[in-house]
């Protein structure tokens, strides 16, 4: 930042620099929210005493072109709001929200009509969980049932694509995986991203199995039988030797629960095991509290109603993940966190 003073001309260097300061603001030099130099370093560059900067300074607050922020320095005012989280008003929040609109080349027309829409809107009269695999579908529709109450169903990315009516009103459940396919394919969707954790609880509990303990896992959903082998080594290693097996492998898993030291079983295989007496059941969710707080809340935002609008093309949308292992495995590898949910019983 260039600033040339005069000390030969008869003004002041305090009022010099204030216009100089004030002139940069103008042409942009100084942008919206820059810090300006610190007091002493702008002093020792001009080779003036601090207390003239310091001056100078204040009567740029005064003017109402620069903000002090104690500790932090002296900024160049700001425009006024940004984003929506510093909007200080509705009026400011649609001005924001109105901008970003025309900025991204929606017509008046287009707009109206989605603001309309959204206004008519109520919340989610329902859960649909969307996934590729019908079991995972099934158990996640299960266990939100159960804790919610609430009306709840599942359909693959299939459906969506070719029935998108199907999520219109209706709060959307999506594994991490699957986000941007419905992204894709709709617009204005109403989605929760379930992420599936394990909690300190259950960690503790697989950390207090002895070592040698013989441990099956038996769910409904196929897919989940990689990431549950995955997760249970992850924690203990090779000290535990684990069996799984698909609840409707009923020959197989129900062999091995008469020799496991411990079986753990999902909410739509628990009552299947519970009836060949195993020495110890737990039973596993993949719905944390933590995830079912953010469904209620979710639960409560308004959605718009009508029919869904389709996302606009952006080349082609990727095909659905396939069921079964692969997707599995690529879940139980991935950074996104799991959950094996469970209460045990003896």
């Amino acid at each position: 930042m260039d600033i040339v003073l005069n000390r030969r001309g008869g003004v002041p260097v305090r009022d010099q620099l204030v216009a100089q300061l004030e002139l940069k603001i103008l042409g942009g030099t100084l942008a919206q929210g820059q810090r300006l130099p610190s007091v002493r370093s702008l002093a020792r560059r001009l080779k003036v005493h601090h207390n003239t900067v310091s001056a100078a300074y204040q009567d740029l607050v005064a003017a109402g072109r620069v903000q002090l922020q104690r500790g932090s320095g002296v900024f160049v005012r700001g425009g006024g709001p940004q984003s929506l989280p510093d909007a200080r008003g509705l009026d400011e929040m649609i001005r924001l929200a109105l901008h970003t609109a025309f900025g991204k080349g929606f017509a008046g027309p287009e707009i109206r009509a989605a603001v309309e829409r959204w206004l008519a809107a109520a919340p989610p009269d329902r859960v649909v969980v969307v996934d590729p695999g019908r079991e995972m579908g099934e158990l996640l529709v299960h266990e939100i049932k159960q804790a919610l109450g609430v009306c709840a169903s599942s359909c693959t990315l299939e459906d969506v694509r070719s029935d998108p009516a199907r999520l219109s009103g209706a709060l959307a459940v999506v594994l991490p995986f699957h986000e941007m396919d419905i992204r894709r394919l709709l617009q204005g969707v109403a989605m929760e991203v379930l992420h599936l954790e394990l909690s300190q609880r259950e960690r503790r509990m697989i950390a207090s199995l002895p070592a040698g303990t013989i441990a099956l896992v038996v769910s409904h959903t196929p897919a989940i039988l990689p990431f549950a082998t995955t997760l249970l080594h992850s924690i203990r290693g090779d000290e535990l030797v684990v069996q799984t097996h698909s609840l409707a492998e009923a020959r197989e898993w129900r062999r091995v629960a008469r020799a496991a030291d411990v079986v753990f079983a999902d909410a739509l295989s628990v009552d299947a095991v519970r009836r060949v007496h195993p020495r110890r059941l737990g039973e596993y969710r993949l719905v944390t509290e933590r995830a079912l707080e953010r469904l209620r809340e979710a639960l409560r935002v308004v959605v718009p109603r009508g029919t869904v609008r389709p996302a606009p093309p952006a080349g082609d949308a990727p095909a659905p993940s396939s069921p079964g292992v692969r997707g599995a495995e690529k879940y139980a590898h991935s950074r996104g966190k799991a959950s094996t949910r469970g209460a045990a019983s003896h």
